[in-house]
């Protein structure tokens, strides 16, 4: 062997190079005690289920081999916790066996630590509608309500000194309130915690409001001094009102569910990036407040039913915020699923016009209002020419297609170059009537958005249904279309 390969840094080098595959890395266990670390550090540095597919060229270990090799050598399963930086424990996706009375197999897990841990992700699930036997477990997972705070969740938290950030999504209600002297004393006790996300995958509606942040809670987190992202449960303007001035000194991401006025968010956050928020009442004073916030690049809103905002409220947003590049009003998914968007005052296609050229950046754009017919296509025509790099946008208007493509093709060659998924909510009981329809199809989908990938209409009247059926059967992958065209 060259003696190259006796410094731990080649090693290294070599085994992290992209062109080497899963099964060297686990060859190289049994090289040497060099190559086994190296190895092992590469194969462990994540462990569990759920990662991104395109997260890493390597196939994670599970969580649950983790817990078999603890069960056989506890020193053997130290060795490659040792090595874990991202534990995700995801319970529908791990290979679950059948537990008795007594014994679950994460137990097993209780008998190491994670020195270097520093994101620890996990749901809540406790049985899955399809397999009830299979994955029903003796006790719950948190065990939030146990006094004496025992199961893996407290263990994981207890032992792994570097944790930065937690995303813990549970399928039960549960409240903060019977665990908070302890929160409090985990957060004091991590100042290096960045990221803090808590989900409940809800089933009542009427339960809602009690998942709200406690002041205790949210006292320590704004505390810490690199703390950038809070996510989940709901967050009173109350309780941040009696913070002090200077909490939250780093945060750069909210995304929670929210109830109250939205005036304290600037004063408060003012160097947030990413604002998503499902709101628990309407708003008093418009969006307008939120235009204080020039550092945002991303903006989704849930709106809750009843709410309204006005054309002069967006326009000030976009001059306020001129780095956005996502906005969201409201939130995709309440359009996709038809339920009540906002009212929109004193809009119309010049607003959307103004908006559009404040914000050239913006690449993903979603717009509804209740009132569908507030906009036509001159609004996709302004998106069109001031925000080339919009790929991306849900829209409510009376569009007209053959009027849209006849503009669209007034502008640039391909004015719609980066456009890769369209939908359109037109207002219910529309009369457009189409003539050469195929040709309006191949307009569009092999000259004005070659790159297009999906595109709907909603509640659209036949020829619209039409068009959308040929566009569709066009989308084939944008390298081949020009040779079925």
């Amino acid at each position: 062997m060259h003696d190259l390969l006796g410094i731990p840094e080649m090693v290294a080098a070599f085994l992290q190079a992209n062109t080497v595959e899963h099964a060297l890395l686990r060859n190289c266990l049994y090289v040497n005690r060099l190559f086994s670390h190296e190895a092992s550090r590469i194969l462990w540095n994540r462990c569990g289920s759920g990662f991104p597919v395109s997260y890493s060229r390597n196939k994670e270990p599970t969580v649950h081999a983790l817990a078999n090799i603890a069960a056989r050598n506890v020193p053997r399963a130290q060795y490659h916790a040792n090595c874990i930086r991202e534990l995700r424990f995801v319970r529908s996706q791990e290979d679950w066996l059948k537990t008795t009375d007594g014994e679950q197999w994460h137990d097993c897990l209780l008998n190491i630590h994670f020195p270097i841990l520093e994101s620890f992700a996990s749901d809540g699930r406790t049985m899955d509608d399809s397999e009830l036997d299979v994955l029903k477990t003796t006790g719950p997972f948190y065990d939030f309500q146990a006094a004496e705070h025992v199961g893996l969740f407290w263990h994981i938290l207890r032992s792994s000194p570097k944790l930065k950030t937690i995303h813990l999504a549970m399928d039960e209600l549960h409240s903060f309130e019977t665990v908070q002297e302890e929160v409090v004393k985990f957060i004091k006790s991590t100042p290096a915690l960045t990221s803090l996300t808590l989900t409940l995958n809800y089933r009542d509606h009427e339960e809602f409001p009690h998942n709200i942040w406690p002041p205790g809670v949210l006292s320590s987190l704004a505390e810490l001094p690199v703390f950038s992202k809070l996510q989940g449960q709901i967050l009173s303007a109350n309780a941040l009102q009696n913070l002090p001035e200077g909490s939250f000194p780093s945060l750069r991401e909210l995304v929670t569910g929210y109830v109250g006025s939205i005036d304290v968010l600037p004063s408060l956050f003012p160097y947030l990036s990413v604002l998503r928020l499902e709101l628990f009442n309407t708003i008093d004073g418009g969006l307008g407040r939120l235009a204080d916030l020039s550092c945002l690049t991303n903006l989704d809103l849930t709106f809750f039913e009843g709410s309204s905002f006005s054309g002069p409220d967006l326009i000030e947003l976009a001059h306020g915020c001129p780095h956005l590049t996502t906005v969201t009003l409201p939130s995709t998914s309440v359009l996709m699923m038809d339920d009540p968007c906002p009212w929109g005052k004193d809009i119309d296609d010049t607003t959307v016009e103004k908006f559009a050229r404040a914000l050239p950046k913006l690449s993903t754009f979603s717009f509804g209002l209740e009132n569908r017919s507030a906009l036509t296509h001159q609004a996709i025509i302004s998106l069109a020419r001031h925000c080339p790099e919009l790929g991306y946008f849900h829209i409510t208007a009376d569009v007209s297609i053959p009027d849209l493509l006849k503009d669209l093709m007034k502008l640039v060659d391909a004015p719609l170059r980066s456009m890769h998924f369209m939908r359109f909510y037109l207002p219910e009981n529309v009369g457009h009537t189409y003539e050469n329809i195929k040709e309006l199809a191949d307009q569009l989908a092999y000259v004005l958005a070659p790159d297009l990938c999906e595109f709907q209409i909603s509640d659209g009247s036949d020829s619209d249904i039409e068009f959308q059926d040929l566009v569709e059967g066009c989308l084939s992958p944008p390298s081949l279309r020009h040779i079925r065209h």
